[in-house]
């Protein structure tokens, strides 16, 4: 994409009354029944103030593998030949902020420690860096965090999403970032003026809160929530402006439980809009994992079509070593054309499964991609009884795809495959369909990438 041209303009803010600090939670203790709350193995662990943590909040990062590294570089040239920036916004467990409120020594088999949990978080973004990929590190912050004057600390006590307060200190983060960005490659970002507005919306317990009722019939104190909507002026006739920011993240992208599905665009994403004071679409899809919205959006032609200048990526947990969805991403990037198709076959009449035969065996040279489309849309495909030409086993599967939740709204679907290798067989199966028909395609990936 070229350089956005255009002139600042200010952004006008609304605010309800400053609410006053909450008052101290009360402290709540286990039963046998919270020791498994959902029989396997997953604990709660009760802190001091109201805390109340599941056992994998625990857990440590996993160092970024030398796969990952190269994956995620290759993926960060996919973005920049098509003139965007992916923007990772991974955010650290509520324990690493909250854990002293927790007396650990009583749980000695999750051997946390947050001065290696920091350590090990520092070094995984400074990996993902190398790469090429733009990363924010809420860590900084999340350690210095002081409530707000909603009374809201970085996280919920009895809930592990961020809250209003957490999730407009993550935007202040990337739009720093995206402003950097702007400054690096001497881009002009076309500000757009806006109205912030932010309200109380109830009252909730939270699902830990739920666990610990339906565990050890002890009610917690419900916690305040509130929603933020910001509402962009454009420059047609019906006010509509072309997202510069697209955010595709789980159920923190999503701003889970603050908001549902019908009100996507609230909270991180009016934040967002808010501080960078650019037009933004949110995307996320709670549940879907680190990377698997994005991999499922831009699989769709349409999405590519309009892909924006800034791709934000908020996720819970540290960076995935996830190779393959990272491979989806990138070989949906860089896709297929007549100019780099290597094979294809159609099958025209449904049918129960689509058999793909490369009409040649030349070996291929490089990296090379599938891509499958269907005629009938899935939440679910497999690659079954696939071959290279040297009898190597080629075989995936593809689930949880992006959309409206899972409703089935996808049919093309992409993957990078090995290297130097050429396909010579597959089979494509959809879960639970009717026959379909569609086509599979194997392409080349450029010198370039």
């Amino acid at each position: 994409m070229g350089q956005l041209l255009g002139l600042s303009l200010g952004l006008l803010s609304l605010w309800s009354e400053p609410c006053a600090a909450q008052s101290v939670a009360a402290s709540y203790t286990s039963c046998s029944k919270s020791n498994d709350i959902d029989g396997k193995g997953t604990y709660e662990l009760f802190g001091t103030q109201g805390w109340i943590f599941e056992s994998h909040e625990f857990k440590a990062n996993e160092a970024l593998t030398s796969k990952t590294l190269a994956a995620l570089t290759l993926m960060a040239k996919a973005f920049k030949a098509r003139g965007s920036h992916l923007i990772l916004v991974p955010v650290p467990t509520r324990a690493i902020q909250a854990a002293n409120t927790v007396n650990l020594t009583q749980y000695p088999q999750l051997r946390f420690s947050a001065p290696q949990y920091a350590a090990a978080w520092t070094t995984m973004i400074t990996q993902a860096r190398s790469t090429g990929v733009f990363v924010v590190d809420l860590l900084p912050p999340i350690l210095k965090f002081n409530p707000s004057t909603r009374g809201e600390e970085f996280f919920y006590p009895r809930d592990h999403h961020w809250t209003l307060s957490g999730a407009e200190t993550a935007a202040r983060q990337v739009t720093a970032q995206i402003q950097a960005i702007a400054q690096a490659q001497r881009l002009e970002l076309q500000e757009t003026p806006g109205l912030l507005e932010i309200v109380q919306r109830g009252e909730f317990i939270g699902p830990l809160g739920n666990h610990y009722t339906q565990a050890c019939g002890t009610k917690t104190e419900p916690m305040k929530r509130f929603q933020a909507r910001s509402t962009v002026q454009g420059d047609s006739l019906l006010g509509e402006v072309e997202p510069l920011i697209g955010i595709y993240g789980d159920s923190f992208g999503l701003t889970y439980p603050d908001n549902n599905y019908a009100e996507p665009d609230t909270n991180f994403a009016s934040m967002l809009e808010a501080t960078a004071k650019l037009p933004t679409i949110n995307n996320s899809v709670s549940g879907s994992g680190k990377t698997a919205t994005l991999a499922g959006y831009l699989a769709r032609p349409e999405s590519l079509d309009h892909l924006p200048p800034f791709v934000v990526v908020p996720f819970m947990g540290g960076i995935s070593n996830n190779t393959f969805d990272y491979g989806q991403i990138t070989a949906a990037l860089i896709s297929c054309s007549g100019a780099t198709r290597l094979a294809k076959t159609e099958q025209a009449s449904p049918s129960a499964r689509m058999l793909f035969a490369a009409s040649s065996a030349a070996p291929t040279l490089g990296k090379s991609l599938i891509h499958i489309h269907t005629n009938a849309p899935t939440n679910y495909l497999e690659v079954r009884e696939g071959r290279y030409g040297d009898n190597s086993a080629l075989n995936f599967e593809i689930y949880r795809t992006a959309a409206p939740y899972y409703s089935g709204s996808r049919t093309d679907f992409y993957s990078l495959l090995s290297d130097n290798k050429t396909v010579s067989s597959l089979v494509v199966q959809l879960d639970k369909q009717a026959p379909i028909s569609g086509y599979v395609e194997i392409c080349s990936v450029p010198d370039t990438f």
